[in-house]
């Protein structure tokens, strides 16, 4: 198969205020992406779901999310978070 029909599903991901972005494929988390445009992110549980530190507030965009599995939804409950709120990783 040549390379030019190979299709890869992206998005592109904006961080706020510094307004740096970065195109990434669908597959990518949050955490991933923010530290592809070289920002500085919270983590301690290396994507467990369990610290919170990782917690961003989505601007637009939800539709290129998946949807929070249970863990997720359970540990942002506990941390009151806003409904605009998601775990980056």
């Amino acid at each position: 198969m040549p390379w030019d029909d190979l299709e890869v599903a992206t998005t592109t991901v904006r961080c706020e205020p510094s307004g740096r972005e970065v195109v990434v494929v669908h597959s990518t988390s949050l955490v991933e992406a923010v530290h592809q445009v070289g920002l500085p992110l919270g983590q301690s549980c290396d994507g467990a779901v369990v610290c919170g530190f990782c917690r961003v507030r989505v601007v637009e965009g939800w539709v290129n999310l998946s949807p929070p599995a249970a863990q997720e939804v359970g540990l942002l409950r506990m941390l009151h978070a806003r409904p605009e709120e998601r775990l980056a990783c």
